[in-house]
Order: structure tokens, then C-alpha cells, then sequence
């Protein structure tokens, strides 16, 4: 049974989902190397990954705090590759710029300042797959839903 908080954050996926596959066919139609391509992807990623991240902070919200893959039928090993990615992307490259994607030192011996920022576009998931499992996943949200509206 679907709980009316899941039922709340099945449908705030759903919206997270569905932008991630615009972002994502948008980007598809982008030239490589370029900042609209950039931020397309960024855009996509961050959307997909966000109902996996925890939202609500107060335990009497209307919506649950996150969804995890176990809210959805299994992930094929594809699936579970591509999601993780996602995962590493948003957490450690684009929501937070952690030192080990974007390493930085002072070399005292030169003066100078080695820095080397993250790159996106090396590192861009599949955008093939992303739409592949954001429509899925979207369709499950969808489903469940339904089954939520249905429950007596």
C-alpha cells in the first residue's frame, strides 16, 4: 500500500523525472563542447537524482523525505550503473564541489596555484540511458500513484 507522504513524493518524482527527460532530449540536440550542453546536462542529472536525495527535514511532513531504488522494481545492472553515476555526479561534482573532483594545491616552491575544476562534459552520463530509466521510473511513479488513488 502507497501511504499518502509516498503518494506526495511519487509526484513531486514525477515532475523531478519528466524535467530530467526534457533536459536531457534537449541536450541531445546541443553541439558537444558547448554551455548550453553544459547546463543541460547538469540540469538533468540534478533532476533525476533529486527524489533519491533526502528533502524533508520535519517527520510530520506531507511528503516523505526521499524515495530509493527499492521504491521502484529492481534496477537492471545497467540501471543500477547508471544511477550511481548519477548518484557520484550530483553529490560529489554538482550540488558539492568536493576536493577530489575539483583537486587544487599552492606549489610554495613555484607560487603557483594547480588547480584542475570538474569538467562535466568528460564525465557526461549516457543521456540515452538517463531517459531510458527517468521514462520508467516516471511510469512507476505514475502507477503508483494510481494504485495510492485506489486504495479504499
Amino acid at each position: 500500500m502507497v501511504s499518502e507522504p509516498q503518494f506526495n513524493r511519487f509526484s513531486i518524482a514525477l515532475s523531478d523525472f519528466e524535467k530530467a527527460i526534457s533536459y536531457a532530449e534537449e541536450a541531445q540536440r546541443h553541439l558537444p563542447n558547448t554551455l548550453a550542453l553544459e547546463a543541460l546536462v547538469f540540469a538533468a542529472v540534478i533532476c533525476y537524482y533529486r527524489p533519491f536525495s533526502p528533502n524533508e527535514k520535519d517527520k510530520s511532513a506531507p511528503a516523505a523525505s526521499q524515495l530509493s531504488p527499492g521504491d521502484f522494481s529492481p534496477f537492471s545492472p545497467e540501471e543500477n550503473e547508471i544511477h550511481e553515476k548519477f548518484k557520484q555526479l550530483r553529490n560529489k561534482a554538482l550540488a558539492h564541489s568536493e576536493w577530489g573532483h575539483n583537486p587544487t594545491r599552492f606549489r610554495a616552491d613555484t607560487g603557483v596555484i594547480v588547480s584542475r575544476p570538474f569538467d562535466l562534459l568528460q564525465h557526461a552520463p549516457d543521456l540515452g540511458a538517463l531517459i531510458r530509466l527517468a521514462k520508467r521510473l516516471s511510469q512507476e511513479c505514475h502507477a503508483n500513484r494510481a494504485n495510492f488513488v485506489r486504495q479504499p
